[in-house]
């Protein structure tokens, strides 16, 4: 179809008499098109009519435009942490899902974070704008539709001004998108810089009785709380949940191309989304504007005012229109909007936001001012876009939440009655003790106090930890393994990790690791080192969890698991060497490793570990709970494996560092994979600094029988 024949007003008044433009949708989308002033390109006329799928390059500078009213969201509540993404829908109210923020009591200490993405450059921002969260002046939330909304503090840490910001337009109409067209979704999976889901989202289920519209994901998966744009940034939806790709045992799909039988250690970055489900805006609207009349009714005028115009994007069309008329409001602004233009205008530059709409310094600059107008919205309500029918019949159709956040795991007090690891565990000829690690004198100088004064071994179920107080991570830690008595029910219970963890089977939760309050907290890495470092490290184990979860009773399994959690035990390491799936020939491969060869001869075995903290170990910018944080990152850790010989203990050590590869073994022998990473006691102690003295676990070594055989 030539450009030039193309008369969409024609082609709907023919579609209108035939009957057909309600239900094509046509109708309605050719208004929300021309609304608040702007113009349906050709291209987008060609769209609406189904004969072409590109999108004009304004779609590029729109998305510059909206970015500036979504932010990520800090998830941090008592006992639990994450992140989600949201975006203002009105002067100072955001707008997230309600498994993000169940009530104003889970807001907590949330916060929200905007301009938060890399730039052209690839770097990002040197500063961002966050804002509290401020649940106690409007809270709104509705667990049917999976919506809540917020208020956000008015000013943020560094003084800008929340209203400067702008906010999306909530259309209260149907009619925005249609089965085949495709979303785009602005994101924060992971809290990770500000993504986008260009294509790949095609739009798979629009039903008039239904509450949600289904759209698929097959290269990029949603973030809570997100919004869903169709081509000409109207918003269309809230995402709100997903389905996770399986195949025919139910397994996972990952984006390395594996299948995972459990979720158990993953986030919504490492899985294929299949599908995903957002609300639909019409249904929040009016859900909303309900719940805002019975509990903060004085905020309905400026939400409806909202729903009808000002808007970010309507802003900058009538800026590039009518520069001087854009910004004249239609009526006398409240004694509150007096006081805070007031305030912005003792400021120089406050209360606008310059949104490039170019590539360099000739863009044209857009100033989104602060004052929202409330002035009637620019679509007419016509029969073909009636509002929508009464929510009472209309099911909400879920799929499968992705609330991929951090939760507190059933943690036991009685810490001070711990019996930590125990030397004569392996029941050796003679009642002998089991050869461990001594701490020298040099080392005794570089380990943690106990802030009771009783020494430094930090006592746990079946094992114990001693940490490094500069390095605010483990010295090293001992373990006492028995297979036998790891089952997978006891008492009539589960032992799978969600189980012990006091997580629902079916949920996406990721644990929460608590500090140890038997040590000063600045001797101790907290987790939001690990939950705000970017994604760089994984929290990994030194005293692997599943090797110390055994016992008679489900309470004893049950608080070993929750002793793992302790920030005491973890150390960061980087994915492809933490997790056996990631790597090759990796710590989590070595464990594995060690699991099987011990289970399959029903041995008791003592295990030692810790990273080697070497002099030029890199450093590390993140954040711990007092702000900044520079931390060196070891780069090797190692791990002594004891058992029980035929004449005596028999000990194996070894040394990882992260280029290494994948393991098969069944049984208890180093195979040719492993010998490159079997080494000599001695040559391990000889890398501690004389912090830990050897000498009675290398009385025992394997090393030279291993290597001369």
């Amino acid at each position: 179809m030539l450009l030039s024949n193309l008369d969409p007003e024609r082609r709907l008044a023919e579609l209108e008499r035939a009957g057909t433009a309600t239900a094509s949708g046509e109708a309605p989308r050719y208004s929300f098109l021309t609304a608040q002033g702007q113009s349906a390109t050709p291209l987008e006329q060609e769209a609406l009519l189904g004969t072409n799928n590109l999108v004009e390059m304004s779609f590029l500078d729109r998305c510059r435009v909206v970015r500036e009213c979504i932010g990520r969201i800090r998830v941090q509540a008592e006992g639990r942490r994450g992140w989600a993404t949201g975006f203002l829908i009105a002067p100072g109210l955001l707008l997230t899902n309600q498994h993000v923020f169940p009530n104003g009591e889970a807001v907590g200490a949330s916060r929200v974070e905007f301009g938060y993405w890399y730039d052209v450059a690839g770097q990002l921002p040197r500063g961002t704008e966050e804002f509290a969260l401020d649940p106690a002046s409007f809270f709104v939330a509705d667990e049917e539709l999976d919506f809540a909304v917020v208020a956000v503090s008015a000013r943020s840490a560094t003084g800008s001004d929340i209203a400067g910001r702008g906010h999306l337009r909530l259309i209260r109409q149907t009619g925005k998108v249609k089965k085949g067209e495709f979303v785009t979704i602005l994101q924060h999976p992971d809290g990770d810089p500000m993504r986008i889901a260009l294509r790949e989202n095609e739009v798979t289920r629009v039903e008039d009785g239904e509450s949600v519209i289904w759209y698929a994901a097959d290269t990029a998966h949603g973030s809570s709380g997100a919004p869903v744009f169709n081509d000409s940034l109207q918003l269309v939806a809230l995402h709100a949940s997903g389905r996770i790709q399986r195949d025919s045992r139910g397994q996972y799909a990952r984006r390395d191309g594996t299948w995972a039988e459990s979720l158990e250690g993953l986030s919504e970055g490492d899985v294929i989304w299949e599908a995903n489900v957002g609300v639909r805006v019409s249904r929040i609207c009016e859900s909303l504007l309900t719940l805002a009349r019975q509990r903060f009714p004085t905020r309905v005028t400026t939400i409806e005012a909202a729903m009808d115009g000002g808007d970010v994007l309507g802003r900058t069309v009538a800026r590039l229109k009518d520069p001087v008329a854009a910004f004249q409001p239609a009526t006398a602004p409240t004694p509150e909007e007096t006081e805070a233009m007031a305030d912005r205008t003792t400021q120089p530059g406050a209360g606008m936001i310059g949104t490039a709409l170019g590539n360099d310094g000739g863009g044209v600059v857009v100033p989104l001012r602060l004052r929202v107008t409330l002035e009637p919205g620019a679509i007419a309500v016509s029969p073909a876009m009636s509002p929508e029918p009464s929510r009472a019949a209309l099911p909400v159709l879920r799929i499968e939440e992705e609330a991929f956040e951090l939760r507190t795991p059933v943690v036991y007090d009685g810490l001070e009655e711990r019996k930590g690891f125990d030397s004569h565990f392996l029941e050796l000829p003679g009642g002998k003790s089991v050869p461990v690690p001594k701490v020298t004198a040099a080392g005794r100088k570089v380990l943690a106090p106990l802030l009771d004064g009783s020494g430094a071994e930090l006592k746990y179920r079946h094992f114990s930890v001693w940490m490094h107080r500069e390095r605010r991570l483990a010295l090293f830690t001992a373990a006492n393994v028995d297979w036998r008595k790891r089952r997978k029910t006891v008492e009539g219970k589960s032992t799978a990790r969600k189980a012990l963890a006091g997580f629902p089977p079916e949920s996406n939760f990721a644990e929460l690791w608590v500090d140890d309050p038997r040590i000063d907290a600045r001797h101790q890495l907290p987790d939001a080192f690990y939950s705000e470092d970017r994604g760089a490290f994984d929290k990994g184990h030194i005293v692997r969890r599943d090797d110390v979860c055994w016992g008679s009773t489900y309470e004893e399994i049950q608080m070993a698991n929750g002793d793992t959690f302790h920030v005491t035990n973890c150390s960061p390491q980087v994915k492809p060497f933490n997790q056996g799936a990631h790597g090759e020939e990796n710590w989590g491969d070595l464990e594995d490793y060690i699991e099987k060869a011990t289970k399959q001869d029903a041995e008791k075995a003592c295990v030692f570990a810790g990273p080697i903290f070497g002099p030029d170990d890199r450093w590390f910018r993140g954040k711990d709970e007092a702000g900044p944080a520079r931390i060196q990152i070891p780069r090797r850790f190692w791990k002594l494996v004891v058992v029980a010989g035929e004449g005596g203990p028999a000990a194996y050590g070894f040394l990882l560092e992260q280029d290494v590869r994948s393991i098969t073994e069944k049984e208890f022998y180093v195979t040719d994979e492993w010998l490159g990473a079997l080494k000599p006691i001695g040559e391990i102690a000889s890398l501690l600094r004389g912090w830990l003295d050897l000498s009675a676990v290398e009385a025992c070594d394997q090393h030279g029988a291993v290597v001369g055989s």
